[in-house]
């Protein structure tokens, strides 16, 4: 053991001639190398207090926002990130990467040291038992208990689960649910947030009983109620959401867990965190286990850019419900009996033995390690509080930036989508993460495709699409689910997107920033903007430095504490179209008596003016009405262009004649009644004919009455035929298919 020991002291630790940097806090504007990045550093540390402040009404300093978890202390500042980010990024010389939602970047420290590791030691298969296979072993679960630790959580409270991502941790805890349930035969509630990813949503096809809370008020009233519209009694309930929103980088309430675990008591209630986007770029806090979510998924990749691999943190008070898995797998069993019987016995030493299936990814599990290393050594011994910092501060410039580029007319370049409770710069309630769309100096939406493209010639790296969040799209974009459903069966698919449908667009570009960003990258993407889309008309906003101090907000959200006093702006709105000139003979027409100008034929004939701030908030452009027949008459001329393109390769006519059939069905104010409509109709009324028990017996139908008699002739008994059986019938069958509304 002794030298196993030795093996892992050198496989984890730096080597000894190596001294750590000076720790120093370097993010004033004492530090900046480059004139790029001068007038987003000066106010890195301490912002301005000027109305300038984009993302608050109030003028609290960014350091107001700093809680215990995100404001680094002086102490534990690491270097300026520029200092280092050449020498440990160098992927990223010349370009600018602003993805970091889907991955951020590895460390070149991280690469060196995980290859001397490997190179310098022989690892085996932690299965087997020889000396290298046991040191293997004794390293991943080194690495386990570290890893629990990097989130605050204690090995006697949490266990970890190593998965392959974040979405293989939630399926693994939704399969886990089904086979308890099946065990006790006890059925499954699933509910989730509408800002969940698609992974998230995507449990509800497991359980017929589900629901999609669409907003925090929502979740908050259903917690207080003690779960009212939630499981019943003998059901057994699990309620998902995202730390943080994959698209927009709002920050979810993570009291939520402990609430319901302290509220429900008719139903047992677990609930699922999918901490993949929030763990990014903040520190998880798990040290109270009463409050903590039962279950965590995410992914490493996504901290450290590399392994790619993902974790589930099992809170272990909740960790029975998933000990009742019917797969096994290698190494999660103590005992299988294959031939002549179907028995076997389970791990019972830890829930990670029974659920990890297989030989572990124990080379990356090696590489965590090292992530771990170098991200203390990069950003200080409490490396997530300084990013969640770094990245708050930087994702508050990039919105503010963003907002201040218009047009030459005035009117915003972007439209970004941000809920009105956030904050940027506050980092418990807001990521560094912007989603929005370009708009042409007309109102009209440039394609977000066009737009990473452009951006990509350019060096600069964004994603653009629906980023696999359902609800958010949904609710920022304004798409109703028959809308969705229309624009899939006009031929959108989120892998080859149609970008702009009925006037709207079906994705966004989203900008994501990591600990390795820096103010040149935000720079970066508004000079590409500016100059692209709006031809230079902000160039004077970017060569001042303290331009994006002065400016002012657009639409600021509303903050706690007093509201200070600022002067009415008078800014355009998002929708806002310019007045253009009017002509002189509408200027003629609206002259009233002794030449004063009439405001009635102004109104009537000018174009709409500019609503002053101070009177009328500007309203916002409101949709058409939905109507089928739109998109059907959008799809014309797209099946024409496609009957003559693959008239040869594809068969789409018969396709496209069962859409006319569908839409001639499903619209059509007169459908023809189909061949089972018309049957159906004729055994009805066949069944009135013979079925005497449809009539109400204590009716008594109508007798018919006898005609006049002419003038002179003497009246006549009534016959027996006039009241004959067919006679009753054909008056008691018609009293029925009145009664019936035949």
């Amino acid at each position: 053991m002794d030298i196993n020991s030795a093996h892992i002291n050198d496989s984890v630790h730096t080597p000894s001639d190596e001294s750590p940097p000076k720790r120093i806090k370097s993010t004033t504007t004492h530090s900046v190398k480059t004139p790029n990045t001068v007038h987003f550093s000066s106010h890195y540390q301490a912002l301005s207090t000027h109305r300038s402040d984009q993302s608050s009404e109030s003028d609290l300093e960014a350091e107001d926002y700093a809680t215990d978890y995100t404001s680094p202390d002086a102490s534990e500042m690491p270097d300026d990130v520029e200092e280092f980010r050449d020498r440990e990024y160098p992927q990223l010389k010349g370009k600018t990467y602003m993805d970091h939602g889907g991955t951020t970047l590895y460390a070149k420290s991280l690469v060196e040291e995980f290859s001397a590791d490997l190179i310098s030691n022989l690892y085996g298969n932690p299965h087997s038992a020889s000396t290298p296979s046991a040191l293997a072993g004794h390293r991943v679960d080194t690495i386990r208990d570290r890893a629990l630790r990097f989130f605050n959580a204690d090995p006697e409270h949490f266990d970890l689960v190593f998965v392959s991502n974040a979405t293989a941790a939630i399926k693994l805890v939704i399969d886990c649910f089904k086979d308890y349930a099946a065990a006790s035969n006890t059925p499954v509630w699933y509910g989730y947030h509408k800002d969940a990813h698609t992974s998230l949503v995507g449990v509800r096809e497991s359980t017929k009983l589900h629901r999609c809370f669409a907003t925090d008020e929502e979740v908050d009233i259903w917690i207080n109620s003690g779960g009212l519209g939630g499981p019943r009694a003998r059901q057994l309930g699990l309620f998902a959401y995202p730390g943080q929103s994959n698209m927009s980088g709002r920050r979810l309430p993570l009291n939520w867990c402990g609430r319901i675990r302290k509220s429900f008591h008719k139903a047992a209630t677990y609930t699922l965190l999918d901490a993949a986007a929030l763990a990014s770029t903040a520190p998880l806090d798990l040290s109270d286990p009463a409050t903590a979510p039962d279950f965590v998924a995410l992914s490493f990749y996504k901290i450290f850019g590399f392994p790619n691999i993902g974790a589930l943190i099992v809170r272990r008070e909740s960790a029975h419900v998933l000990e009742s898995r019917k797969y096994f797998g290698g190494g999660t069993v103590d005992m299988v009996i294959a031939v002549n019987d179907t028995w076997h016995a389970k791990k019972n030493s830890s829930i990670h033995d029974r659920l990890e299936d297989g030989t572990l990814p124990f080379h990356s599990i090696f590489a965590l390690d090292h992530g771990m290393n170098v991200h203390e050594r990069l950003y200080g011994p409490n490396p997530m509080k300084f990013i969640s910092h770094h990245t708050s501060q930087l994702g508050k410039q990039l919105y503010n930036s963003l907002s201040n580029l218009t047009h030459s007319n005035g009117l915003p370049l972007c439209r970004i989508y941000k809920d009105d409770n956030t904050t940027y710069g506050d980092p418990s309630v807001q990521g560094a993460t912007v989603a929005f769309n370009v708009q042409h100096a007309d109102g009209s939406m440039v394609p977000y495709e066009e737009v990473e493209e452009a951006a990509d010639d350019q060096g600069i790296f964004v994603r653009s699409g629906s980023l696999c969040n359902p609800g958010g799209m949904a609710t920022y974009l304004n798409w109703s689910p028959a809308e969705m459903k229309a624009a899939y069966a006009a031929g959108h698919r989120c892998s080859k997107p149609t970008q702009i449908m009925l006037g709207k667009p079906t994705g966004v570009v989203r900008v994501s920033l990591g600990a390795m960003s820096i103010a040149a990258d935000v720079q970066n993407l508004i000079r590409f903007l500016d100059n692209t889309y709006c031809h230079g008309a902000n160039r004077a906003l970017l060569s001042t430095p303290m331009s994006l101090a002065h400016s002012t907000p657009l639409s600021p959200p509303p903050s706690p504490g007093p509201r200070p006093t600022v002067s009415p702006l008078n800014i355009p709105h998002a929708l806002y179209v310019p007045p253009q000139h009017s002509s002189p003979s509408l200027a003629q027409n609206a002259t009233g008596r002794n030449g004063i100008l009439d405001n009635a034929a102004l109104d009537s004939t000018a174009l709409p003016q500019q609503p002053s701030p101070l009177t009328i908030e500007p309203e916002r452009a409101k949709n058409p009405p939905w109507n089928p027949q739109d998109y059907i008459n959008m799809r014309k001329p797209w099946e024409a262009e496609m009957r003559k393109q693959h008239a040869q390769t594809y068969n789409v006519g018969m396709e496209i004649k069962v859409h006319e059939v569908e839409d001639a069905s499903t619209f059509s104010r007169n459908p023809t009644p189909s061949v089972k409509a018309r049957k159906f109709g004729r055994s009805v009324v066949n069944l009135l004919r013979t079925k005497s028990h449809f009539v109400d017996n204590n009716r008594v139908p109508p007798l018919p009455t006898n005609p006049p008699l002419p003038p002179g002739e003497p009246p006549r008994e009534a016959s027996n035929s006039q009241r004959s059986r067919k006679s009753v019938e054909k008056h008691r069958f018609q009293d029925n298919v009145d009664a019936l509304g035949l």
